[in-house]
């Protein structure tokens, strides 16, 4: 749906205020999925007799609201009032039919502050546009409905009344059916996690070597410094040598437990298959059925 945004009818209202309200009716038009037009956009395309003439004609009037539907080719023309009373602003939005200037919609509001002013034309347009819709494109069709099928009803058998001097109805014994087996076992739950500790143990060992390499840097510096190079602070490097080779040793023996324990949990034995046994039996009443044996 097209809305032409005309020139508000603002009775001693700041420029800017003014201003600001038509930006914000546009954007929240635009944000509803309609159509603006600004009459900026309008007037720039007209003769200057033509445009002061448009913009000088009583928008409350139909020939003029026809008029302004003509040129700017919309369905809905939007007008905004503004105004600035003792206790407050006074806001509404109205809304005219292009084709013969009727009035569709109308909404107001007064003692509105001028901090809040924005979210009160909000508030107004939440009901002069669903408003307007409807009136100039009708009610939306309602949703579709699924054809729903018919409950299926279940009738109960009928109980066999064994003949006058008989005696009672004996049920069928159960009929065994042979048990259900697992073709394929599935993999041990421990085996699918085997990597884990596994690519742990490999990453610690390379931390092990890194911290050997370390410690074997700062004994080969000791050793070295006692005769052809002189040592400088040779209780830190013994220092750092000491504390590379605790990591390293705690590192190499950590990674060879995760390697341990990956290769304990690959090899761990198959989880035991499912072994089903389903049974069934037939009466002269109705059926029975049942399932019994080991779940995996």
């Amino acid at each position: 749906m097209s809305v032409l945004i005309a020139p508000p009818d603002a009775t001693g209202v700041p420029a800017h205020v003014v201003e600001f309200a038509q930006e914000h009716v546009a954007d929240q038009l635009e944000a509803r999925g309609l159509r603006v037009i600004r009459i900026e956009n309008v007037v720039r395309k007209l003769p200057a007799t033509r445009r002061r003439a448009l913009l000088r004609c009583k928008r409350t009037e139909a020939p003029c609201l026809q008029w302004l539907g003509t040129v700017s080719k919309s369905e809905v023309i939007l007008v905004v009032e503004l105004s600035q009373p003792a206790t407050g602003y006074r806001a509404g939005v109205r809304t005219y039919a292009a084709k013969d200037g009727s009035l569709v919609s109308e909404k107001a509001a007064v003692d509105a502050v001028e901090d809040r002013l924005l979210d009160t034309l909000t508030q107004l347009l939440d009901t002069v546009v669903p408003a307007t819709q409807r009136a100039v494109r009708g009610m939306p069709p309602p949703p579709p409905i699924d054809d729903v099928p018919p409950p299926t009803r279940v009738t109960r058998p009928k109980e066999t009344v064994p003949p006058a001097g008989k005696g009672p109805v004996t049920q069928d014994p159960l009929v065994p059916v042979q048990p259900v087996e697992n073709v394929a076992s599935a993999p041990s739950s421990l085996r699918r996690w085997a990597w884990l500790p596994a690519a742990g143990g490999v990453a610690l060992a390379g931390v092990g070597t890194v911290f050997y390499l370390k410690a074997k840097d700062r004994f080969d510096t000791l050793d070295k410094g006692g005769s052809d190079i002189p040592v400088k602070d040779s209780e830190a490097l013994v220092s750092s040598g000491k504390q590379a080779q605790t990591v390293s040793r705690v590192a190499f023996g950590l990674g060879a437990a995760g390697l341990v324990a990956g290769a304990v949990m690959f090899l761990w034995p198959d989880d035991p298959p499912a072994n089903v046994v389903p049974t069934a039996a037939a009466t002269s009443g109705g059926a029975m059925v049942g399932v019994s044996g080991t779940w995996p």
